[in-house]
């Protein structure tokens, strides 16, 4: 079994001009058109059985509809949808319970795109309840290159969201930290979040990559690609690199993910 823990897709209105901009702005290549049948078309033929979309809230204004489409997937036996709520936003909570009552289990944050620090305490009592609600949350992690410093979910900050929420379920993407591997070891691996390895077959050397996950142990790595900017082909290719044992590798491409979703 193969479950992608980090994947995206939009509104087919929406797809061709989310990917071109996107790519344009960090100077990625996508791999697939962004829509969901697009995306859905690439897992199959790549062996993956699940994945996980996860939608972000640009803004306040963006956060009903953006949880509408996360809805919508619902129906999708193959596809494990995330929401997004934004701390500006006077509906948040809101918008937490609506998602919780309709079967949703995850939220996305993308501080660079949502424009806060990751350790903002304004954000603390969303944060607060959404462990309250057993969400999972996936956190974006460390830098993004369409975005220029300070880094706002740098690893050290993450790691204060992390001491202070301990019950909580968190994802950390990237490794813990794009482009910041060494920093994420440091600081978080000795906390209780999980790291996917999202867009790291494109990003990480090997060697780089395999200490990371040494260092937070196979059980809390999350197999995951970041499409479209990374395919499952290409991901398990770059792990099977790194000689984990078969009992490692089913943890990270399939049954961590299962554990965290309660199944």
């Amino acid at each position: 079994m193969l479950i992608d823990f980090h994947a995206h897709a939009f509104l087919d209105k929406l797809a061709a001009g989310a990917v071109s901009s996107l790519a344009k702005k960090a100077g990625f290549t996508p791999f697939a058109d962004g829509t969901v049948s697009g995306t859905e078309a690439l897992m199959k033929s790549q062996a993956v059985d699940r994945f996980v979309v996860l939608n972000i809230a640009v803004s306040p204004r963006t956060e009903r509809h953006v949880n509408d489409f996360a809805i919508s997937l619902l129906d999708k036996e193959n596809i494990i949808p995330f929401g997004s709520v934004h701390p500006d936003s006077e509906n948040a909570f809101a918008e937490l319970e609506r998602l919780k009552d309709a079967g949703v289990c995850g939220i996305k944050f993308h501080n660079e795109y949502q424009n806060f620090f990751v350790d903002d305490e304004k954000a603390f009592p969303i944060y607060e309840m959404c462990a309250k609600l057993g969400f999972i949350m996936l956190f974006h992690g460390g830098a993004d290159r369409g975005y220029a410093p300070p880094v706002k979910t740098a690893p050290k900050r993450m790691r204060r969201v992390a001491l202070r929420f301990p019950e909580a379920k968190i994802v950390v993407a990237h490794l813990g930290g794009q482009d910041m591997q060494a920093e994420a070891v440091q600081e978080l691996a000795d906390t209780n979040v999980f790291i996917d390895t999202s867009f790291s077959a494109v990003s990480v050397e090997p060697a780089v990559a395999a200490q990371s996950v040494r260092a937070f142990g196979a059980d809390r790595v999350l197999f995951g690609t970041d499409c479209p900017w990374d395919t499952p082909a290409n991901t398990v290719a770059f792990l099977s690199k790194m000689g984990f044992s078969p009992a490692e590798y089913d943890k990270i491409y399939y049954k961590n993910a299962l554990r965290l979703l309660g199944e």
